[in-house]
């Protein structure tokens, strides 16, 4: 082993690398090994194998057929160094001994596989050499194993670079455009303000800004929704008095377009408090009195209760309509809908999805 470099001061991982010799005799242990070669191959994400100096020692065919390479060119390597981490000339012993490094999701997780001998997984962003300004974001899995008496960690790099580029997007679009939506709504409420009450003026800008408030709930419940599918919706729970909220419920969707020509009724309800997430809670009623509505003949009534359970409270909102079975069995899946249009179907599966992931409900 390189002793000489071992005993350098480093701003975060231990410093020392395996010489050419021993790194070629922990390649030929892993390759040996039944399986093992076979098992990462069939991985269609990067997967590096490490010994405990953070060096690789292997390499799925993923990796090579990326770089166009063979694994004498990456063998020895780092990480960072692998990927063109600007950081990797900052540290006295390259990738993961830089001061950067300290926050480095990719580091973490070897280091904590290796210390702790369970999968440890991670996030990292690295900032790139060349291209200026470029980097790449992972989720990084390690897991250390022992392959024969070696001590090895198995990394396996899925690029998420995508994935948060759109995060970002989607974050300043549903910004943007709620800011848009909002100003929109003040400014006809400002303008509404300055007619007299009950003139037709006033009348017809009332109905501009109830058009306004739904944009901007339709807008509201799509930000929700996408959150929510990728993991980065935070509720906030907090006491609800139940029959106000189920008043302003009525209020809001009976006026919807859905509405006209039927009636949304609210039938005896519980006049209790519940500890929830009121927007989502709202979601899910809406989405289900939306559903109700539509499938209810002019004239129809949609009812809508809340009852108390004990330990538990029951929503139910009803219409006389019957699905049929073949709808009932797919009803919650997402894009399934009995429209047979593009885009529909997404009501339902958002009910499932933030009743029972985020509101703990059924």
């Amino acid at each position: 082993m390189n002793s000489d470099s071992e005993h350098i001061s480093t701003f975060f991982a231990p410093a020392g690398r395996d010489p050419h010799d021993e790194l070629d005799r922990k390649y030929t242990i892993f390759r040996r090994t039944p399986l093992l070669q076979q098992a990462i191959d069939a991985i269609p994400d990067i997967v590096l194998i490490l010994n405990e100096r953070r060096q690789i020692v292997d390499t799925n065919q993923s990796l090579l057929s990326l770089l166009n390479c063979q694994i004498s060119d990456v063998l020895g390597k780092r990480p960072g160094e692998l990927v063109g981490c600007r950081n990797v000339g900052d540290g006295p012993d390259g990738c993961g001994t830089a001061r950067q490094c300290m926050t480095c999701g990719a580091v973490e997780a070897i280091l904590g596989s290796q210390e702790t001998d369970v999968p440890v997984a991670r996030e990292c962003r690295i900032a790139l050499q060349h291209p200026v300004g470029g980097a790449l974001d992972f989720r990084v899995n390690a897991t250390a194993v022992v392959v024969g008496s070696e001590r090895l960690t198995i990394c396996v790099l899925k690029d998420i670079s995508d994935q948060k580029r759109l995060g970002v997007m989607a974050r300043m679009f549903f910004h943007d455009v709620i800011n848009t939506a909002g100003g929109i709504r003040g400014f006809t409420e400002m303008i509404r303000s300055s007619f007299p009450k009950d003139s037709p003026q006033e009348h017809e800008l009332a109905e501009l800004e109830e058009l306004a408030e739904q944009l901007l709930e339709e807008i509201e419940s799509q930000r929700d929704l996408t959150y929510a599918e990728s993991g980065d919706l935070e509720p906030i729970y907090e006491p609800l008095a139940i029959w106000p909220f189920l008043l302003r419920i009525r209020a809001l969707y009976g006026r919807h377009p859905v509405a006209h020509g039927k009636n949304l009724a609210l039938q005896e309800p519980w006049n209790g408090t519940i500890t929830t997430d009121k927007r989502l809670l709202g979601r899910v009623l809406g989405n289900m009195i939306k559903n109700a509505l539509e499938a209810s003949e002019p004239g129809g009534t949609v009812t809508m209760r809340c009852i108390d359970l004990g330990e538990q409270v029951a929503f139910r909102v009803h219409n006389a309509a019957v699905m049929p079975e073949n709808v009932q069995m797919q009803v919650f899946q997402r894009s399934f809908s009995t429209k047979g249009e593009a885009g529909r179907g997404i009501g339902t599966h958002s009910m499932k999805l933030f009743g029972e992931r985020y509101l703990k409900g059924e």
